[in-house]
């Protein structure tokens, strides 16, 4: 079997520059090109040392571990231990990433039983079809796990933003979850009372739909009692995308409750507005909370 040790070299090299430039994105670390450089020449000179009598000593999960630390701190420096070990621990997770969508992949397009048959080494450095495989899977499988960590932040974000949501109308208790937007500065111009949004939907169940129809259309040419939600209803100016009126309509609420982050926060000083369309595409929140309700003295 012929072994090309400069192909097998310069594909490490390249694998291993991409795994610390993920490293570095998801830490937000600054980019030191000659640095990282450095650090994948460091990486990818395993692949000589694996042909050395030292290869018995590389094996072994201690020599891994510090040699691993070396390539952290030549292409990232050393700051402090928890700077360095975030930096360790980051790498560790990017390479068993890539290593685990690699062999996903390799596995699902598997048609022959002889998997090894098909790993970079055998032949010209093994067949063509394998290299390929590694030069553009493993950008791929990276930017996915990137993409993916993000999505991760940002819901964890959304989380921290998420209220638990009591509105009572008309002695009617609606229960739902509110997202805390902080550019949401809607008001009543009137009053200056803070206008959160709700999903006219989740009324139904505790008001008829064509009592809520009557309101969501601004009518008033109807009589009030048999509409008697008309009495909270208030008019407020509202633009938004897909909106094709230029006002919103509101209910006064008996009183809301908030619950965020283990305190408590109730008011009357409210208006509800009503949402026709879906505040949430994956049904996170059905709420939009106006910033001034939670900044109030909390309910003991």
């Amino acid at each position: 079997m012929i072994v090309y040790l400069d192909l097998i070299w310069l594909l490490n090299v390249g694998i291993d520059y991409l795994l610390l430039a993920c490293t570095a994105l998801l830490l937000k670390r600054r980019f030191q090109h000659v640095r990282m450089l450095l650090g994948a020449l460091i990486a990818s000179a395993i692949v000589f040392l694996m042909f050395t009598p030292l290869a018995s000593w590389f094996l072994h999960p201690l020599v891994k571990l510090v040699y691993s630390a070396m390539i952290v701190v030549v292409s990232f420096g050393y700051r402090r231990m928890t700077y360095f070990l975030q930096g360790l621990a980051t790498f560790y997770f990017v390479a068993f990433i890539t290593g685990g969508g690699l062999f996903a992949l390799h596995y699902f397009f598997q048609t022959d039983a002889d998997v090894l048959a098909y790993l970079p080494g055998y032949g010209l450095g093994g067949p063509m079809i394998s290299w390929i495989f590694v030069l553009i899977c493993v950008p791929l499988v990276l930017y996915f796990a990137k993409q993916q960590v993000a999505s991760f932040e940002v819901k964890k974000v959304n989380s921290e933003q998420l209220v638990d949501v009591e509105c009572w109308i008309d002695g009617v208790c609606v229960v739902v979850t509110g997202f805390i937007d902080t550019g949401n500065q809607l008001r009543d111009p009137m009053t200056r009372t803070p206008v959160m949004i709700i999903e006219t939907h989740l009324l139904y169940e505790h008001f008829t739909k064509e009592q809520l129809d009557v309101i969501t259309s601004l009518r008033t040419d109807v009589d009030h009692h048999d509409y008697p939600l008309l009495a909270r209803m208030r008019i407020v100016p509202f633009r938004a995308v897909g909106q094709a009126k230029p006002f919103l309509a509101a209910l006064k609420p008996d009183r809301v409750r908030l619950t965020h982050g283990g305190d408590v926060y109730e008011t009357r000083n409210v208006l509800i507005g009503l949402y026709e369309r879906t505040l949430s595409p994956e049904a996170t929140f059905q709420c939009i909370v106006h910033p001034q309700l939670i900044q109030k003295q909390a309910v003991s």
